[in-house]
């Protein structure tokens, strides 16, 4: 029972990550906005200096963290077949990556995110593989 659960649960564990990565970089951009002089804000958007970088390393940090979550939290809520699930999560997650930053001619951020989740995939695999082998 509690097997099946944890199956079903695997496609929203997904989202979630997906989500919370989101929330994140939402969250993270409002915080660097609250430290804005109200001298660099105009018509309630920051000019300040410090603005641009902050904005592009959040773009590119992000989407590293959506991908990683997309592939490890569907792995962690899976009772088994981990490796198969983390590759397909990946394979799915890839080409809505391409997707989008295809629409939105965004390279380096596909290349941070392809990136993530394949460090994610791997680490995952080497994970299971170790532990495989220190039951023989």
């Amino acid at each position: 029972m509690i097997n099946a659960l944890r199956w079903l649960c695997v496609i929203p564990a997904s989202y979630l990550g997906y989500y919370l990565a989101l929330v994140g970089g939402i969250a993270a951009l409002v915080v660097a906005e609250i430290f804005c002089p109200a001298e660099a804000v105009v018509s309630e958007m920051c000019t300040a200096d410090y603005m641009r970088p902050v904005e592009n390393t959040l773009f590119i940090v992000f989407p590293g963290i959506a991908a990683i979550l997309v592939v490890l939290l569907p792995t962690l809520m899976a009772p088994a077949k981990k490796v198969v699930v983390a590759s397909l999560f990946f394979v799915v997650g890839s080409a809505a990556a391409i997707y989008m930053a295809s629409a939105l001619k965004e390279w380096v951020v596909l290349g941070v995110t392809l990136s993530s989740g394949v460090i994610t995939l791997v680490s995952i695999f080497v994970y299971h593989n170790n532990r495989k082998q220190a039951r023989k």
